[in-house]
């Protein structure tokens, strides 16, 4: 235990899952060669389905213990289990004596998600929020086994709410298990199909961030360059959303993404981005609201832009040789505006590379035929709500065992620190500036 509690120390977990009647507990080190800033290491832990909790010291893995806890397996010494994902256990919310109980949801208004949270009140204030989830929960990971891959994939691209990064690593790590890789222009299509999804993603955030602060103008204009973006990844992958495009061993299709106009959306959003976050209306309704602390960050395990926001400058995009140059989008602040800015200039760089990707395809085929043979590996893939890992096993072309983790599972204690202290009206901005998947995190 002495090398995992130095390994937690010194990096930060990356995932926790079940590997048989043990657990399997994969740390990030830091540090390394160049390009390698993200070595990871595995440990085992336990033993018939018992473990040493972690969650005390190192509190970014407690929702990875609750997860397990609700899968059979105890974590020892755990300090508040609760139920996670299952409604048929019993599920006790904190209390606080005095303050005024504000139960919002699952059901909501309009078609996002459901989810329950809930508020203790000081008057407007929030001293508190709990968030219970689970209300997605499909299964999912149960239902793997036995898949080929392409009916695996068909799951996975349905896991959360960005289905290339989870097609992405899903697809890396079964060509890793099998010891091989797909074709190099199937791998800047790849690329080129992810950073397009992350560009209509984030301006989806900011579209939403514009709408709940009453700014018509900038969600109108965002919101249009937004569907343009996608329009492009549809010409390019088949699908507006990016599915059915990657497959094991590189793509399907490679479709005919116009360019210049990429290059043309690029333009104009360098010109409305910065000038519309600098308007008054919304620096006064973002800037210094929602705030998120670098320690806090860093305890809990945040990745991407809410990470990054709050001043964590990690990218798995800075491990991937095939980025030139990459540098992340780091800004200080931590509170709305800092996510909404980290949002803007990731849009303008994804699109970057988007058109870097296309304009210098190699040469070669689209992809390669999986061999048959056994094996398992984990990758990961960084998405527009940061890291997406998958772990797969493979023994005669089918799925033995698969485990995700998609960013949103790591981020949603974010929001519950965020809106600490702030008005109950300012929840809905709070929420909307991490945009987080319920499916996802549900699984």
């Amino acid at each position: 235990m002495e090398k995992v509690m130095e390994a937690l120390r010194e990096g930060r977990p990356v995932a926790l899952f079940p590997y048989g009647d043990r657990v399997l507990l994969w740390v990030e080190h830091p540090g390394g060669q160049k390009g390698a800033l993200g070595l990871t290491e595995a440990f085992l832990l336990g033993e018939k389905r018992r473990f040493p909790s972690l969650a005390a010291e190192f509190p970014a893995l407690d929702w990875f213990e609750r997860a397990l806890w609700e899968r059979g397996f105890e974590p020892v010494g755990h300090p508040g289990l609760k139920p996670l994902r299952r409604h048929d256990l019993p599920y006790t919310f904190r209390e606080f004596p005095l303050l005024h109980e504000v139960p919002v949801g699952p059901v909501h208004a309009g078609i996002i998600e459901p989810g329950h949270f809930r508020f203790s009140v000081l008057g407007e204030r929030i001293v508190n929020l709990e968030i219970r989830l689970g209300y997605q929960h499909r299964g999912l990971l149960s239902l793997m086994p036995g898949k080929g891959a392409e009916a695996a994939l068909l799951l996975v691209e349905r896991a959360g709410s960005e289905p290339v990064a989870h097609a992405m690593a899903f697809a890396e790590a079964w060509e890793r298990a099998l010891g091989w890789e797909a074709p190099s222009r199937a791998q800047y299509l790849r690329r080129a199909a992810l950073e397009l999804e992350r560009a209509f993603g984030h301006l989806g955030h900011l579209a939403g961030l514009f709408t709940d602060i009453g700014y018509a103008y900038g969600a109108t204009q965002v919101g249009r360059i937004r569907a343009l973006l996608q329009g492009e990844l549809d010409r390019l992958t088949g699908h507006r959303y990016g599915r059915n495009f990657l497959r094991v061993g590189g793509v399907w299709r490679e479709g005919q993404p116009d360019l210049e106009a990429i290059a043309s959306y690029r333009e104009e959003l360098a010109r409305l981005l910065p000038r519309l976050l600098k308007n008054p209306q919304v620096l006064d309704r973002m800037r210094y609201v929602g705030e998120v602390r670098r320690a806090e960050a860093l305890a809990l395990g945040f990745v991407g832009p809410t990470a990054r926001a709050s001043g964590v400058g990690r990218d798995l995009r800075q491990d991937d040789p095939l980025y030139p140059d990459f540098t992340p989008v780091v800004r200080q602040g931590g509170d709305v505006l800092s996510r909404a800015q980290v949002y803007a200039e990731e849009s303008l760089k994804a699109l970057d590379y988007a058109h870097f990707f296309l304009r210098h395809l190699p040469a070669g085929p689209l992809a390669l035929d999986a061999p048959l043979g056994e094996g398992e590996a984990l990758a990961r893939v960084e998405a527009g709500r940061g890291e997406v890992v998958w772990f797969v096993r493979v023994e005669a072309g089918k799925v033995v065992m698969a485990e995700g983790v998609d960013p949103s599972f790591k981020n949603w204690r974010a929001l519950e620190l965020a809106v600490r202290g702030e008005g109950l009206p300012d929840f809905p901005l709070c929420n909307k500036s991490f945009d987080l998947s319920y499916a996802g995190s549900d699984l």
